[in-house]
């Protein structure tokens, strides 16, 4: 039996995939998250959890749209 090999939008569409599969998996850790700092309101080290998630998070964003950190981060500002 010959095995079809994978193209390149195969390979997009699988890690498309997986990545949306992350996020609701990262959405669920973070209510898991905020409820263990509810419950801990003055522990920090939830604060430096949080913080390297949400600055992976604009390094990666700035690495797919192309755009600079500091673009994301000003974009963050006005949006509070």
């Amino acid at each position: 039996m010959a095995t079809k090999k994978q193209t390149a939008q195969d390979a997009y569409a699988q890690h498309r995939k997986d990545i949306t599969s992350l996020m609701l998996w990262l959405e669920l850790e973070l209510e898991k998250h905020r409820i263990n700092a509810k419950g801990q309101p003055n522990n920090w080290g939830f604060i430096g959890d949080i913080e390297t998630t949400r600055n992976q998070l604009i390094e990666t964003l700035a690495s797919l749209s192309h755009s600079e950190q500091h673009e994301i981060e000003a974009l963050l500002s006005e949006s509070r």
